[in-house]
């Protein structure tokens, strides 16, 4: 009977299931930050502010179902500890710590949402199979995946204090970021209102609900069949991966120069892990593209061997391809590299047709004005050549007639002279 008793115990712990029948099943809900500690900001949103919001509806969701006493472990804006926190679930007998947050990263350039667990023992068992309902929830929304993950200190601690401490007093925990406040990927999911932030707390317990197989008459679900994954307990500590892809090659499938776009196929590896983001730099590494996500088939800790994408080159400049492959943990490997000739810009080039186009109209304007003008010298000057000809007879007509005259007057003088000497002998 003992050993009955104690296997079903096991068997309850490795499902995620209390281990206790008749009790009300206890969560404490920690709101991450608060007081002094105003956690990420971006734009007109605050941790601080906002992890409460989601917080309270987690719990009242929470509430709807049978059976479930659930705490906050604090409900106004002050500062209290991660140790405090803690060991207020401990007090409160809590069989599950669920610690919200959201996320930022330093270049603002990650986005997806993620779930922190402990790394050691049925810590390790119990929450990694309630994150990976957690992320089910999380894809179906839409979020891309980061992960479930554990991160240690340099004492082989987990790193994060909720889950040092909580895994210290005896309880469970996760720490759960919805999302990154400062990626254009993750904003759509909570920049429209209380009520889109409240919606994260109502399927954050939906996922609790799923994890415990609670039912609620209130809500009419039930899922005391819900088949919670089953994760063995860890020998040794689950330690994050600390290497990168094994390998990562970029392949250039076409290139429209009319377009001016370039065809790509990058194939990459890890065997310790799933590819996250791929990027890409068409100037030898100076400077990549923004983080994309790797295509999965189905699960979020699976990848595709390869990816194809069709991406916009540079004009008017020799590029040189490379390619980046992230694992799970943002660790990534580079690609060889592929030169491509100068695509021309078509911009350009319909600018210097259409100049050479109006310099060529410059010059035919041009060569019709030399022409006109040449045309209007000649019938100037074909009257004036007129004129210089009708003169020269006038003037020859002129002077025959003015020697006749002169001839006659010269004649008559002489008879005159003739005649006056005969009158005189007489």
């Amino acid at each position: 009977m003992i050993a009955t008793a104690a296997f079903l115990c096991a068997v309850f712990i490795l499902k995620g299931l209390p281990a206790r029948a008749d009790d009300p099943l206890v969560i404490v809900i920690d709101p991450g930050h608060g007081g002094e500690n105003r956690g990420g900001e971006y734009g007109d949103y605050m941790e601080k502010e906002i992890n409460p919001i989601v917080a309270k509806a987690m719990k009242e969701e929470l509430e709807k179902y049978e059976g479930v006493v659930v705490y906050l472990t604090h409900e106004t804006d002050v500062d209290m500890s991660i140790k405090d926190r803690a060991l207020f679930a401990a007090e409160k007998n809590a069989d599950f710590l669920f610690c919200l947050h959201f996320n930022m990263s330093v270049a603002h350039n990650l986005f997806g949402a993620e779930v922190w667990v402990p790394a050691t023992g049925i810590f390790y068992s119990k929450t990694y199979a309630y994150a990976q309902i957690q992320m089910q929830e999380f894809t179906d929304l839409g979020l891309y995946s980061r992960g479930i993950k554990t991160r240690l200190n340099n004492r082989d601690e987990n790193y994060y204090g909720i889950l040092r401490y909580c895994t210290e007093e005896g309880v469970p925990a996760a720490l759960i970021e919805h999302c990154h406040l400062d990626n254009s990927n993750d904003q759509p999911f909570y920049q429209k209102g209380e009520e889109q932030l409240k919606a994260f707390g109502v399927m954050d317990a939906t996922a609790v609900a799923k994890y415990f197989r609670l039912k609620s008459d209130v809500l009419g679900v039930d899922y005391s069949d819900y088949p919670v994954p089953e994760v063995p307990v860890p020998e040794e500590i689950v330690r994050p991966d600390e290497t990168e892809p094994e390998t990562c090659t970029v392949e250039v499938l076409s290139v429209d120069d009319a377009a001016g776009e370039v065809t790509l196929s990058i194939r990459a590896e890890d065997k310790d892990n799933y590819i996250l983001y791929y990027d890409y730099s068409f100037d030898g590494g100076s400077s990549y593209s923004e983080l994309n996500p790797w295509p999965r088939p189905e699960a979020w800790n699976q990848s595709l061997e390869s990816t194809t994408v069709t991406c916009s080159l540079p004009y008017d400049q020799p590029i040189t391809l490379l390619a980046r492959a992230y694992n799970g943990f943002d660790l990534y490997t580079e690609s060889n590299q592929v030169t491509l000739d100068a695509i021309p810009d078509p911009e350009r080039l319909k600018k210097e047709a259409e100049l050479a186009e109006r310099q060529k109209a410059l010059l035919r304007e041009a060569e019709l004005r030399k022409k006109q003008e040449s045309y209007q010298d000649v019938v100037v000057e074909e009257p004036v050549k007129a004129k210089e000809d009708s003169v020269l007879p006038l003037l020859a007509i002129l002077s025959v007639i003015l020697l006749a005259m002169v001839f006659v007057s010269f004649f008559m003088a002489k008879k005159i002279d003739l005649l006056l000497r005969g009158k005189r002998k007489r």
